[in-house]
């Protein structure tokens, strides 16, 4: 009697599971690459076996469970790391998820996550120039995300990081080939006026056929990714576009960014072009920032993209960057991404 019992629980028991579906992912990706770097203002070149050339080296689990009537839950944990270090995070001190770490659920009236993830700057920056999410030779990735500690003085325009913590985001469904986030983040810092600082952003994404357009709008109050107070409110915004020809995929954005107390102010344009070539791709972008007070920075990226696979490619590249009143600086590398 009691077998039979524990038979009839065990098959009710594997009918749920198989009536709520769940999954779990391990993926990432790794890159590396060796060349030699010299930025605007640098005082000597560089040789070096790097990570990230092309893409963030990272890795992680992610998840969904079918919970039914079209509605899923779905988690993301993934974290950074450096691929000729083997060093975790993106830099010294970087939280171990600040790739990912959030719960969500999804279905047909769009999705609401909660936790950490993209910040609203990062989707429209990286779909929109040909080195897609190179934080080591894409322009626009560079003026945007990473500033400069050699005497230059130069600072990235983005307010608050490309990812977010403690944030609530809702994304709408796909509307027409239109998709919109808005999201929140709250800065859990107290403060004597109010019950707390807070970031707050916006993102468009429009997709239809040949054609994309985007827009992106933050006001961050916090840092990130270890939050705490900014000692400014600080405003990022940026339009572009694409469109594919066949023979030629062409880039274009511009953006502003504003500290609020003091009022300076950049203004980045950005051109780019990728062309099919030999089971490749050659890859070319400029970008342009002018500052207040007359500074300027324009730096130009050349390269070819190889693919042996949907997994697998390799890369080589050579950037000039300049600011002025400083130096030019040359930059060249050659590497290796792979996708698991």
């Amino acid at each position: 009697m009691n077998k039979k019992l524990i038979a009839l629980c065990a098959a009710l028991s594997l009918g749920g599971f198989a009536h709520a579906q769940s999954s779990v992912q391990l993926a990432g990706l790794v890159d590396a690459f060796a060349g030699s770097k010299r930025m605007s203002g640098d005082a000597a070149r560089q040789a070096v076996v790097g990570s990230g050339g092309m893409t963030t080296s990272w890795f992680g689990m992610t998840g969904s469970e079918d919970l039914g009537g079209g509605l899923k839950a779905n988690f993301a944990l993934t974290s950074f790391f450096q691929t000729d270090t083997g060093v975790q995070g993106r830099f010294t001190g970087d939280t171990l998820f600040s790739r990912d770490a959030n719960v969500s659920l999804s279905g047909g009236f769009g999705a609401v996550m909660l936790g950490r993830g993209m910040a609203p700057n990062f989707l429209p920056t990286i779909l929109f120039n040909p080195y897609g999410d190179s934080f080591t030779f894409s322009p626009l990735v560079l003026h945007a995300n990473v500033p400069l500690f050699n005497g230059t003085g130069w600072g990235s325009t983005t307010p608050s990081d490309t990812g977010w913590s403690n944030q609530i985001k809702y994304t709408t469904p796909n509307m027409g080939g239109l998709t919109v986030n808005l999201q929140y983040q709250f800065g859990e810092v107290a403060t004597a006026t109010s019950s707390g600082k807070k970031n707050v952003g916006v993102n468009a994404l429009y997709f239809n056929g040949p054609l994309a357009l985007t827009g992106f709008y933050e006001r961050a109050e916090v840092s990130n990714p270890t939050v705490s107070a900014l000692a400014s409110t600080k405003d990022d915004w940026m339009l572009g576009g694409s469109y594919d020809a066949g023979v030629v995929k062409g880039f274009v954005t511009y953006g502003e960014a504003e500290v609020k107390t003091t009022r300076v102010k950049g203004k980045t344009t950005t051109l780019g072009a990728s062309v099919p070539m030999g089971g490749g791709k050659f890859l070319a972008a400029w970008a342009n920032t002018k500052m207040t007070g007359g500074a300027k920075r324009d730096t130009v990226s050349l390269g070819y993209d190889y693919s042996f696979s949907k997994r697998t490619d390799v890369y080589a590249i050579v950037m000039r960057d300049k600011i002025t009143a400083f130096s030019s600086g040359t930059s060249y590398g050659a590497g290796i991404r792979h996708r698991f």
